[in-house]
């Protein structure tokens, strides 16, 4: 199946999360620290999920420096969750990103990646 990076900045909440998309077989690197960024360039994942349920900003602030570079453009984010508020927010400055709820991931992905959904 598809490398994914999960990015959900709750260490204990990320488990959960990314457990139905290893069900369904993909290779999940989670993400969770704020801290550290340097090493989710390294290999490029087939797709980006991030979370808007915490810290909405961050996960916009990860997206767009996911897209800023020319070799990362090509890869689809689907944001999951969050507030509607910050969701329209989101969806203002990512209209070609995947949106879906926290239980949609699995299904919202698929679809994503069947279609090579990007900005």
């Amino acid at each position: 199946m598809a490398k994914i990076l999960y990015v959900h900045w709750n260490e204990a909440e990320l488990e959960a999360r990314v457990a139905p998309l290893k069900a369904a077989g993909h290779k999940v690197l989670g993400h969770w620290n704020q801290e550290e960024h340097a090493t989710i360039g390294k290999v490029l994942p087939d797709a980006v999920v991030i979370s808007l349920d915490r810290l909405p900003s961050h996960g916009r602030a990860l997206a767009e420096w996911f897209w800023e570079a020319k070799k990362r453009q090509h890869i689809p984010l689907l944001f999951a969750g969050g507030k509607p508020e910050k969701c329209e927010e989101t969806r203002s400055k990512f209209p070609k990103a995947g949106y879906c709820g926290t239980d949609g991931v699995v299904e919202a992905l698929a679809e994503i990646l069947s279609v090579g959904r990007n900005r």
